[in-house]
């Protein structure tokens, strides 16, 4: 489904975005900042790859779908608007509702059936993209299957002044993944999104990604300290005009869902989830889902050119000897896993 749009008018007044977003949102020609968006390409990884493997997509009743995140073994977190049929006026049912993860071009084998689900009842769904309504934005699906346990899962975090720091120095990275519309049936990323804002207080995060048209529900993403977390939920798109590509992005603030400084609507709806700020999991062993993201290493090892020809043609040796390369130029220890070299690579995107 897609990123709910909004003007200024969406934001209260304590919003801090910079000036220019202000100049995007009203103006009626294309700004630069989306010129550059749309010639900035998202990367293709390999969905069965951990962290991917815990990114997946919603489909609702058959016509459309949204992404989401797995945050325990049979929970997934997404906007509400996405598990509400604007057609048809109705919130969709539980059966209506299928998630898959490690889906790649019509491949897919994790998955499950939708059980319940808890939302805001602040939410409301026929209202415009308002402030109240981005604040309230969010869902928790149960699922039928506990499907976390092949994917792996990913805990919530606080973007807070200590990991904005580190995001300015380039310590740290916010990224976005999805099944966006110029792509729906493959996961694609933005490794190398822009240093957050703040809107409606500290509830909004504003990030300037490469978002389309169903990534609603997508989680931001933080690697930071050597591990992937959940910072947000992208549900609204902030762009001066319906191309289809975000200029900014808000997403919810997991802050929100903190057990002690989450909001009413969160407490009264799913309760103190302590688990969702507990620790994430990786795929458990003998899964379909890998803990070693050997592909999107490869590729990111192609990008940025020490990897010749294609990566998914290149042998184990090749791939090796492009690792080795790239941590004698870089001064990477032998000893980081896969995982911490993903994010060494993450981090040395221009």
């Amino acid at each position: 489904m897609p990123l709910r749009f909004g003007l200024l008018r969406a934001l209260n007044a304590k919003v801090m975005l910079l000036a220019v977003l202000s100049a995007v949102i009203l103006s009626n020609t294309p700004s630069q900042a989306s010129q550059k968006l749309a010639a900035r390409e998202r990367i293709l990884v390999n969905a069965m790859e951990y962290p991917w493997s815990t990114i997946g997509r919603l489909n609702a009743a058959g016509r459309a779908h949204c992404t989401g995140a797995m945050v325990s073994e049979r929970h997934v977190l997404t906007a509400a608007h996405c598990i509400y049929d604007a057609k048809t006026g109705r919130w969709l049912a539980p059966q209506e509702l299928h998630f898959i993860a490690g889906y790649q071009h019509d491949q897919y084998k994790i998955h499950s059936k939708i059980k319940s689900y808890k939302k805001s009842s602040r939410y409301k769904p026929k209202n415009e993209a308002s402030a109240r309504n981005t604040e309230t934005d969010w869902a928790l699906l149960e699922l039928a299957d506990p499907i976390g346990t092949q994917t792996g899962w990913l805990k919530l975090d606080a973007l807070d002044r200590s990991v904005r720091s580190r995001l300015k120095t380039g310590q740290s990275r916010l990224i976005t993944s999805g099944y966006r519309a110029g792509a729906p049936n493959a996961q694609t990323v933005d490794f190398n999104c822009q240093a957050p804002k703040k809107f409606k207080g500290n509830d909004g995060i504003a990030h300037q990604c490469f978002l389309q048209n169903g990534d609603s529900g997508s989680p931001l993403l933080l690697y930071d300290k050597s591990a992937f977390s959940i910072v947000g939920i992208n549900v609204i798109g902030l762009s001066a005009d319906n191309r289809g590509i975000n200029d900014y992005v808000g997403a919810l603030n997991a802050l929100r869902f903190h057990p002690q400084q989450g909001k009413d609507d969160v407490k009264s709806g799913i309760g103190k989830l302590g688990f969702l700020w507990d620790k994430g999991a990786y795929p458990a062993p003998g899964s379909e889902a890998s803990t070693s993201p050997e592909q999107t290493i490869a590729t990111l090892l192609s990008r940025q050119g020490y990897l010749v020809g294609k990566p998914r043609n290149a042998t184990l040796d090749t791939i090796t000897a492009a690792e080795n390369r790239f941590k004698k130029a870089k001064k990477i220890p032998a000893s980081h896993t896969d995982l911490q070299l993903l994010g060494d690579l993450i981090l040395s995107l221009k």
